[in-house]
């Protein structure tokens, strides 16, 4: 019925005042009634002994039976009867005295007037319906009782007071009351409504406000609790705001990093899963794919089994697989996750994708495979002609001719390890290169004019097409230099004699674009994408007569992306080819 604390306090308040304003009025009535009665008494008692007196003096003066009546008539308006040792009735002051005689003396009350002592009693008179006091005092004549004297009075009077009383204190009360109700009304205001505040704060702090405060200026234990209250707030604010940071730091790193991090429960359901793990699984980039994973089997069946073993073994795992027999290679390490008592309640993987370190160890072993045929066959053969001439196996005329392949293939060795060399500066991008405007027809035309043997020698003619105010490219131009001569040498040297090579230069944006295309055998398109790698030959044995080493073309790659720019290239086998790069203008600050 009373649920809240207003009406819990308001009820109780009320209920108290009504309990001690009845007990009061009620101490106070009997009290006062008691009071009345008692005054009444005595007072009958000592007119009662007056009167016993002045009648033990008349009755030794045989005085008439009517001066006997006049005195008793003088005592006011109480009622009085005479009466002798035997109870006999001597005389009344009226009929109520008389009657009351036969009904309250009872002999116990006789033998103690009988004994000099003095009664008093209050009864209720059915004939006159109505409560009286009674009294009896002996009457002494030369010191023995001779007699009594019943005194008796009604309580209506009394009553009437009391009653009167008693309604006073009614009518004072309720003013009191109504007064103590509006008190007790602002006191248990005063007492709830700071604490439905505090009620109200703490479902909001709940609900994850915690920027909520209450404000209360009282000093008492209510203005404690709020200020209690408050620092609770603040230090919870606080401690979930840290929380917070450091769970937005525990996403924002598991977002970001290059290993996948899958985490399952004992049943081996997904409850964790960052970004990386996300893409190995094909869940996208969407961010709700911990939602879609949420709850369900590692997506990957291989995994899944790995988790398992783990749950169930208890030992760690590290492993490398293909996911769903993709072309990536995967190394999983996956552990026990346990609480401070050593129960476990999951496993945690860290998924590491080795593609690329696969790949890099299959480049080291074809690259020392490259290296060791592309050395192998010139030191070959210069072993071999050294030998020969060592054992005098060569005629005198024919040394010239052996020494000159002899110093051919050195310094087609040389060209290879500079190359080697130049190479590996380049990827591992530790030179510092001065960057400035390059003209790249005038470049172009440096290049040529080193090239004007070779072309005159293949037969080849070269024209070149630039647009009016080509604006300069940013780079350095002894490597830019370099990435010409590696296209147009290849450019030249797989042109058929009389053939043409091409070389033009556009603008576009910010970007200059070259391309060298070339009317030579083409490339067959399945050596398109990997004609920019090292010792990568389209036609090995001709390309190896040519005099080249296999690097030019990843060299020119190396030194175009070091700039930040990018190569192509376009062909068709029987339609020649075009190899282009871009690279970026000139600032115009600049």
């Amino acid at each position: 019925m009373f649920k809240s604390l207003f009406s819990k306090l308001m009820s109780t308040y009320i209920a108290i005042i009504l309990i001690t304003l009845l007990v009061l009025g009620l101490a106070m009535s009997y009290l006062l009634g008691d009071y009345y009665y008692s005054t009444k008494e005595a007072e009958l008692l000592n007119k009662g002994r007056e009167v016993s007196r002045i009648m033990a003096e008349n009755t030794g003066q045989n005085r008439p039976a009517a001066d006997v009546v006049d005195i008793l008539n003088r005592f006011g308006d109480n009622h009085m009867s005479l009466i002798n040792r035997d109870k006999l009735l001597l005389m009344a002051h009226s009929e109520f005295s008389g009657t009351s005689r036969r009904f309250w003396l009872e002999p116990v009350d006789a033998q103690k007037l009988l004994d000099g002592q003095t009664v008093s009693r209050r009864g209720y008179l059915p004939r006159f319906e109505q409560l009286v006091i009674f009294a009896a005092v002996p009457m002494l004549v030369n010191n023995e009782v001779q007699g009594a004297l019943l005194l008796s009075a009604p309580m209506a009077d009394i009553t009437d007071t009391v009653g009167a009383v008693r309604r006073l204190m009614f009518l004072a009360a309720l003013p009191a009351l109504l007064l103590a109700a509006l008190l007790g009304l602002l006191l248990s205001r005063s007492v709830a409504r700071p604490l439905r505040r505090l009620s109200e704060a703490t479902v909001q702090i709940a609900d994850g406000d915690y920027k909520q405060r209450v404000e209360l200026k009282s000093g008492d234990e209510i203005g404690h609790l709020a200020q209690n209250f408050n620092r609770m707030a603040l230090s919870l604010e606080e401690t979930v705001g840290a929380l917070a940071l450091e769970k937005e730091k525990i996403e924002n790193i598991l977002a970001h990093m290059a290993e996948g991090v899958v985490a399952v429960d004992g049943a081996n359901r997904v409850i964790l899963l960052n970004n990386r793990a996300a893409r190995t699984f094909g869940l996208g980039e969407s961010a709700d794919f911990l939602a879609q994973a949420y709850g369900e089997p590692v997506p990957d069946k291989q995994l899944h089994e790995l988790f398992a073993k783990v749950l169930a073994s208890g030992e760690p795992c590290s492993r490398e697989y293909t996911p769903d027999g993709g072309r990536t290679y995967t190394l999983a390490h996956i552990s026990l996750l346990t609480d401070q008592t050593g129960y476990s309640f999951g496993a945690v993987g860290v998924l590491q994708d080795i593609t690329e370190l696969r790949k890099l160890d299959q480049l080291r072993r074809d690259f020392v495979a490259n290296v060791s045929h592309e050395l192998r066959t010139p030191l070959t053969s210069v072993q071999g002609y050294v030998e020969a001439m060592l054992d005098r196996a060569i005629p005198g005329e024919d040394q010239d001719k052996y020494l000159t392949i002899i110093h051919r293939e050195t310094l087609r060795l040389k060209k290879l390890i500079y190359d080697l060399l130049d190479l590996s500066r380049i990827e591992s991008r530790k030179e510092r290169w001065d960057m400035n405007e390059i003209d790249v027809p005038e470049l172009v035309d440096q290049v040529l004019v080193k090239l004007r043997p070779l072309i005159k020698k293949q037969q080849v003619t070269v024209d070149r097409y630039f647009p009016d105010q080509l604006p300069p490219m940013l780079g350095n131009e002894d490597r830019i230099e370099q990435v010409l001569v590696n296209l147009l040498d290849n450019a030249v040297k797989f042109s058929c004699p009389g053939g043409k090579v091409t070389v033009r230069a556009q603008a576009q944006d910010d970007n200059i674009t070259v391309s060298i295309a070339d009317q030579g055998p083409g490339i067959p398109p399945e050596d398109l994408e990997h004609i920019w790698e090292r010792f990568h030959r389209v036609e090995k044995s001709r390309s190896r007569a040519l005099g080249g080493t296999g690097l030019g073309l990843a060299i020119a790659r190396q030194i175009v992306e070091a700039h930040g720019g990018k190569v192509s290239v376009q062909s068709e086998a029987g339609q020649g080819s075009t190899f282009s790069f871009t690279m970026k203008t000139v600032p115009a600050e600049i």
